[in-house]
């Protein structure tokens, strides 16, 4: 083999040949090692990696304020239509505004699973529910509201007729006029504000 790459080569040149082969080889093993091994990395430093990224790109779905949102709003929830989004805006108005998601499942029609489909994508701003002043609510205002029922509102009349002024909601609760059952729900929109002239007109009565 030596003799046949004498024919080749000079002396001196297939010293530079073998020089240069060794160098080549030399480089290749060199930035082979250099280059990390993609198997010496746990899969979950991958994927977390990879999911890092995605999450990046990915943005955060904002969420409806349910009682705020038109029905176009409402129509965009995953198994709301436009006839559900007009139940749930009906039933806002009755209540005079949600004051906890599930009081979405008292809509008409509404069920588990489907309220389980959307709850997520929805928050709840209370500041502006509207409430019933004890005070001031005529029987047939008190009578609208969906959790209060004839015999309710008798009783929560009677009470405001014997007793004058209510400091409180918690007042019919305390004197047995009302269920405890109701507190959890109702209580959100009854109000008691201090009227001074209530008592001013009182005060000439007597």
């Amino acid at each position: 083999m030596t003799k046949f790459y004498r024919y080749l080569f000079t002396r001196s040149e297939l010293r530079g040949v073998l020089i240069l082969s060794f160098g080549v080889i030399l480089i290749r093993v060199v930035a082979y090692a250099m280059v990390p091994v993609i198997d010496d990395f746990p899969d979950s430093q991958l994927t977390s990696a990879s999911g890092d990224s995605a999450a990046q790109v990915r943005k955060k779905p904002k969420l409806i304020e349910i009682n705020s949102a038109d029905s176009i709003a409402l129509d965009e929830l995953p198994g709301i239509g436009l006839v559900f989004a007009r139940r749930i805006i009906k039933y806002r108005e009755m209540l005079g505004g949600f004051a906890f998601p599930g009081q979405l499942r008292e809509v008409y029609g509404m069920d588990s699973a489907r309220l389980s489909g959307f709850i997520k994508l929805i928050r709840i701003d209370t500041s502006a529910l509207r409430k019933l002043d004890l005070n001031k609510a005529t029987f047939k205002e008190l009578l609208a509201h969906p959790y209060l029922e004839y015999d309710h509102v008798k009783a929560i009349v009677r009470f405001r007729d014997k007793k004058g002024l209510i400091g409180s909601p918690g007042e019919l609760w305390a004197a047995g006029v009302l269920a405890d059952s109701l507190w959890e729900g109702l209580s959100h929109y009854l109000t008691a504000v201090a009227d001074s002239s209530f008592n001013e007109k009182k005060v000439l009565v007597k």
